[in-house]
């Protein structure tokens, strides 16, 4: 495909949409989105989408589009919310790949441990249920150092500073200059700024307390460190600039060393170097340190009650995928175009769902007006045939989706392909297939 001005503007809009969209909360810090197994795609799939794409253009039309910019966020949008969707209905299906047959784990007590069973990764013997009791929790290594004088000038002479942070057996120099009457908070804040932008392992925050303020290091990584003493180390003995900001501030006065968590399964002491840990491989278990020591049941739900969990959590997804085409699409355009962007995907989710609205009444969901779903556990859950059935044509319909999402948007037909030529262009359905396809094998 050509490379022109319209093209740049999509991959534009594409990798500023998607690429490090997710944030730690509490650092902000950018966070890699979560992947999965249903990520990885085998050759043979690739192979059947470019076939698919050759067949549809085999007998598609020529059609004429004024794409605006907030249509090209739609289409995108779209694409990458039918394959979430597509995601999400393939992580229920169960160890047969039989859809929404997925078992379902429980913890009756979620503030202290909360558990996601994974099928792929259970061992030989996996029980029902087990008793989970936690004595401690993984921490990571803290150095406080000593509380001075906030609003005093820095004691230490304006000049080149520098001290080494030794981590993982890697060594580095963080090198900084001292004003002529900086505050002590000034030179804290400076210092956690320059080490929580190195991203060497070590994140750093200011502690205030009662007008006076100390400078805390972190290690990101938890538990007990391999081999090493410490997850990491300071000084400014050797150092290439002038030392003295190590003793000055404290760093190494007051150091808590990481540890273990320490929990029990059915009696059984364990350790982990982290908060989140596999029990009988199959349950991921994690822990919630802030809401302190205890004891939890974990186990597997009844078929019925994992059934009806699957299905709220389809329902939801669902809902998530109808509703959140429009998120964070630029607006630059008046309320109107969002219903003509919505109203073909809403009229054609309506037209699908129709086929199957008796079904899945069936099974507590009920189809309304708008195309979205309502879900009510039923009070029998009866054979899933007609469910597994639902399920395959749902996932065909959410692929034609991903492969052309610009059929939902208004567009005038100009030609039709001439029927006695063979001539295919694969990437003719949509001017976003050929270049985000790829994303997904």
């Amino acid at each position: 495909m050509a490379v022109s001005f319209t093209t740049l503007q999509i991959y534009d809009q594409y990798l500023t949409t998607y690429r490090n969209r997710d944030y730690d909360n509490s650092s902000n810090r950018k966070v890699n989105r979560r992947s999965s197994r249903y990520d990885m795609h085998e050759q043979s799939e690739l192979q059947n989408l470019y076939s698919a794409i050759q067949w549809k253009n085999r007998f598609a039309p020529l059609y004429l589009t004024e794409p605006s910019p907030k249509s090209i966020a739609f289409a995108v949008h779209l694409k990458e919310s039918a394959q979430n969707l597509k995601q999400t209905i393939n992580s229920l299906s169960g160890d047969d790949n039989d859809l929404f047959s997925m078992k379902t784990a429980y913890s009756d007590n979620e503030e202290l441990a909360s558990v996601e069973y994974v099928s792929e990764d259970a061992d030989e013997d996996v029980p029902a249920n087990f008793v989970l009791e936690v004595e401690s929790f993984a921490s990571p290594q803290v150095n406080t150092g000593k509380f001075v004088n906030a609003n005093q000038a820095t004691e230490l002479k304006p000049d080149s500073y520098s001290f080494d942070i030794l981590s993982n057996k890697l060594h580095y120099e963080l090198q900084f200059n001292i004003n002529e009457g900086e505050t002590n908070l000034a030179l804290q804040n400076k210092l956690a700024r320059l080490i929580n932008n190195s991203d060497i392992g070590v994140s750093a925050k200011v502690v205030n307390q009662n007008g006076r303020s100390a400078l805390e290091l972190t290690s990101d990584a938890y538990g007990l460190p391999f081999q090493n003493a410490r997850h990491f180390t300071i000084n400014d003995d050797n150092t290439s600039y002038r030392n003295g900001v190590v003793d000055y501030l404290g760093l190494n006065d007051n150091v808590k060393e990481a540890s273990n968590a320490i929990y029990s399964i059915n009696g059984n002491e364990e350790s982990s170097y982290s908060n989140t840990f596999n029990a009988y491989g199959a349950y991921h278990v994690t822990l919630h340190p802030e809401n302190g020591t205890g004891n939890a049941d974990i186990g597997l739900y009844a078929d019925a009650e994992s059934l009806s969990h699957n299905l709220e959590t389809f329902v939801n997804g669902y809902n998530h995928f109808l509703d959140g085409v429009l998120t964070d699409i630029p607006e630059d355009t008046e309320g109107k175009e969002d219903l003509s962007l919505t109203r073909l995907l809403s009229k054609d989710m309506t037209k699908f769902l129709d086929v199957h609205r008796k079904n899945l009444e069936k099974y507590g969901i009920t189809v309304n007006e708008d195309a979205s779903l309502d879900y009510k556990m039923p009070e029998t859950l009866t054979d899933t045939d007609a469910l597994k059935g639902f399920g395959n044509h749902i996932m065909r319909k959410l692929t034609s989706i991903s492969l052309d999402p610009m059929e939902y948007i208004d567009r005038r037909i100009c030609a039709y392909p001439n029927p006695f030529t063979n001539y295919i262009n694969p990437y003719m359905t949509s001017i976003y297939t050929g270049m985000l396809f790829n994303t997904y094998t």
